[in-house]
């Protein structure tokens, strides 16, 4: 048997780098109470979910840039999503859409993020103040489903609420974001 020069009973002497999971206990805040008239900033929460602690992802955006190729204002929450978490994924499942996709506008509607499971996450886009533009779901069978809330709460909801129609909740009980820079 032929060893390589640098594997010693087994052990590689050059380094390795291999992807790690680490499971640690956190404290999450209960993202879905809501006392009548509370302001909530739901991208905290959504950071708190998380379990998110690294530095601003995309603190780069120019969003004057953005908006004007689009014609449109966006939402802030949606703009503090992707500076904060950058390209990647919820629970490695929601794709969070680093500029709105536009293929859908004829219908009104400016596309967020999405799922390997083809399902859209859009704002319905009326009115002059995009914070408040619902969320609209249009589902692999063409089907909306409209949602009276932005989109971090949206993305708070369906990670943590088990009622919700597209939950995620059931799957896991700890939730993470998906940097794909850094996955590699």
């Amino acid at each position: 048997m032929h060893l390589h020069p640098s594997a010693v009973n087994g052990l590689h002497l050059y380094p390795v780098v291999r992807p790690v999971l680490v499971v640690a206990r956190r404290e999450v805040l209960e993202p879905l109470a809501v006392a009548p008239g509370e302001d909530v900033d739901w991208m905290e929460r959504l950071r708190g979910i998380t379990g998110w602690t690294q530095p601003a992802q995309r603190p780069d955006m120019v969003w004057a840039e953005v908006e004007s190729r689009l014609g449109t204002a966006l939402p802030s929450d949606y703009k503090r999503m992707v500076e904060t978490f950058g390209e990647g994924a919820f629970d490695g499942f929601l794709d969070l859409n680093q500029e709105p996709w536009t293929h859908l506008r004829e219908d009104g509607l400016l596309i967020w993020a999405g799922t390997e499971h083809e399902d859209l996450y859009c704002w319905r886009a009326d009115g002059d103040d995009p914070n408040r533009w619902p969320v609209v779901v249009r589902s692999f069978d063409g089907e909306d489903l409209l949602f009276d809330c932005q989109a971090a709460e949206f993305v708070c909801r369906i990670l943590v609420d088990p009622r919700h129609p597209y939950t995620m909740a059931g799957y896991f009980d700890t939730h993470w974001f998906m940097n794909y820079r850094e996955s590699g």
